[in-house]
């Protein structure tokens, strides 16, 4: 048994501390910056005027949670906590009760709140310095960035140029030409929206965000384009590749859109056209689009409609194309770089949307394996190309074989196969196929067992071998055997005769024959190693050293007894004519599903699903005797 006592509330994390729009293209003309902001001397100043600015400009939003659905994990820190101590009387009557601290509620901090704790993570980085060292006594130190720095920005935006390169071709920075991998590459730009007021009720941004890209995951928008682009136009998997980034709606607007600092998602597909005709590809990705609308429940059609729409000359729809990447190309890669000036300098309408993908560690940006090989190869090529840079071979020109996913052979320093011909290696002999060889009386290579250990894996840092090889032990257990059921001892080339030892391996049967066991451990360990670099400190901007921490982003699920009951139990569904909600403890009765919630979970204390579903009734005046709305005891009958 056990009885509560007074809540503890407040924002604090322990006991002991007590804490439908249409798709638009905002950014379509966005001029990218190149000048570095100026310096800030008071960060947490501008922190604040960033804040206030959205509250000022957003004030409904300000307001909203960043998110009301139980059990959705978010970043700690905007997160506030209440506790509660209940008291636990004890199961032996001689012994005495005794109170517990236990979560009473954690629900998600206001979207204004976000934006503050967002914003303030970041400036935190500002001046912060990471120190290397290794065993040779050498240091140095690097700058620490987060994901949402310039540094981030500029290289974010540098891969999506090399992108554009590796397909259509041109000069590297580096000063090398690319070489166009496709024959007619082409570009389209999908765009994939959701209403943040569906039934005119204003949608927390993490519930909005995380259905826009779920509804893109495995079974869903993402399948159907791999369909699309495989089956329907006959493309192999390599002739395509797409680039998925989510951006804000109301860049730099007067904040009346509705979905203003809100997420869409822009889906860049790259493809080979050389056997296509894109007057009838548009059309193929309509299929697309409906997938999005089907799988996303905020989504609606008359945000997506494509009808009507000139694919190759309206850039303004959920759909466009361009017959090459010279223009499409470089208006992605500004799309997919997005703003590259500081973080605190850009709209605000970014800020809000950056805290939503901040708070719930979501990632913003995807690519396909295919892009990502494409980018890889791009620096790849650059480095072999700098004067600073070690690196002597071209992407390509040395190859290893893969044995992980993705392409068979690919590139000995970058490990992309990007326009790579995979015919160039045979494919290894797996380690079982060669055991089974060697035990039918097959022979290594004669030059590879005498080659020392560091010989035969060039590739490795450190290795240690014990034991003896396949071939050794084999011809040691045949030398054995015989020795055990022969009257006398045979000589050695009677034994090699005897058992169809290669003669080469004499000396090694005689030591078996004399009982001796030659296997000596065999080892190396690459002078590299004693050089390696490790982080030795975090240097803050008062210079002041920091061992550095375990890394990893501290997250909380929210525990909201009333959005649960609201969501798992018949609640969840909408009455009709002749139904009302009554409770069946007191007799209450009421119309509205948020007001019986409350009332089962802070009247009753019923805040598990299961026990507010068993006192909920519903009037049926009609006898509609609807399933949804069946008694969970009916239902176990």
């Amino acid at each position: 048994m056990s009885s509560e006592g007074t809540p503890a509330s407040g924002g604090h994390d322990s006991p002991a501390d007590g804490v439908a729009s249409r798709p638009s293209k905002e950014t379509n003309s966005v001029e990218l910056s190149t000048t570095d902001s100026p310096a800030e001397d008071n960060y947490d100043e501008r922190v604040h005027e960033r804040v206030l600015e959205f509250t000022e400009k957003y004030p409904e939003l300000a307001e909203t949670p960043v998110c009301e659905t139980h059990g959705r994990k978010l970043r700690r820190i905007v997160t506030e906590a209440d506790w509660r101590d209940t008291y636990v009387e004890a199961e032996d009557p001689m012994e005495n009760g005794f109170y517990v601290t236990e979560l009473e509620k954690r629900r998600a901090a206001t979207w204004a709140d976000a934006l503050s704790a967002f914003l303030t993570s970041h400036v935190d980085y500002k001046g912060l310095l990471a120190r290397f060292a290794n065993d040779d006594g050498d240091e140095f130190e690097l700058p620490l960035t987060d994901a949402w720095g310039e540094t981030y920005s500029r290289k974010q935006y540098a891969r999506a140029l090399a992108l554009q390169r590796q397909m259509g071709g041109g000069e590297r920075p580096s000063g090398g030409e690319a070489v166009a991998a496709w024959g007619s590459p082409a570009t389209a730009m999908l765009t994939f929206t959701a209403s943040s007021v569906p039934n005119g009720e204003r949608l927390p941004p993490v519930e909005h965000t995380d259905a826009l890209h779920d509804a893109f995951s495995y079974d869903g928008v993402r399948d159907t384009l791999r369909n699309t682009m495989e089956y329907h136009l006959g493309l192999d998997a390599d002739e395509w590749g797409y680039w998925l980034q989510a951006e804000p709606h109301g860049m730099g607007g007067d904040g009346s859109g509705m979905n203003a600092c809100y997420s869409h998602l822009h889906v860049g597909v790259y493809f080979d056209a050389a056997d296509l005709d894109l007057e009838a590809v548009g059309p193929e990705f309509e299929r697309v689009i409906d997938k999005h609308v089907a799988e996303c429940e905020y989504a609606s059609f008359s945000a997506h409609d494509y009808r009507n729409t000139d694919y190759l000359n309206d850039s303004d729809g959920c759909i466009s194309l361009n017959a090459g990447v010279e223009n499409m190309g470089s208006y992605l890669a500004a799309y997919m770089g997005g703003y590259t000036e500081e973080l605190l300098d850009k709209p605000v309408e970014y800020l809000a949307w950056g805290a939503i993908y901040w708070s719930a560690a979501r990632r913003r940006t995807s690519r396909s394996k295919i892009v990502t090989e494409a980018i890889k190869a791009d620096a790849c090529e650059q480095r072999a190309e700098s004067s600073e840079s070690n690196q002597t071979d071209a992407h390509g020109e040395a190859v290893v074989w893969n044995d992980g996913r993705g392409p068979d052979v690919v590139c000995a320093c970058c490990n992309s196969g990007w326009a790579i011909d995979q015919e160039r290696l045979d494919e290894p002999v797996p380690d079982d196929d060669l055991a089974g060889a060697l035990a039918d009386g097959g022979e290594p290579d004669a030059s590879r067992s005498e080659r020392s250990l560091a010989e035969r894996w060039p590739s490795a840092k450190a290795a240690v071998s014990v034991g003896e090889s396949p071939t050794k032990t084999r011809i040691r257990k045949r030398v054995e055997t015989e020795l055990k059921y022969s009257d006398e001892t045979p000589s050695v080339a009677s034994m090699l005769g005897r058992n169809m030892i290669d003669p080469k391996h004499a000396e090694f049967v005689e030591s078996v024959m004399n009982g001796e066991d030659n296997s000596e451990p065999e080892s190396f360990r690459r002078a590299s190693l004693s050089s390696e670099w490790r982080l030795e400190a975090i240097i803050d901007r008062d210079g002041e050293e920091h061992l550095p921490g375990g890394g990893g982003v501290d997250m909380a699920p929210l525990k909201l007894p009333l959005q649960r009951v609201l969501q798992e139990t018949r609640l969840q569904h909408d009455l009709q004519k002749g139904e009302m909600w009554r409770c069946t403890e007191c007799n209450f009765g009421i119309y509205n599903k948020h007001q019986m919630a409350r009332h089962l979970v802070e009247g009753h204390g019923l805040d598990r699903p299961e026990s507010a579903d068993h006192v909920l009734h519903v009037e049926d005046y009609f006898d509609k005797d609807r399933e949804c709305m069946r008694h969970p005891a009916r239902e176990d009958e």
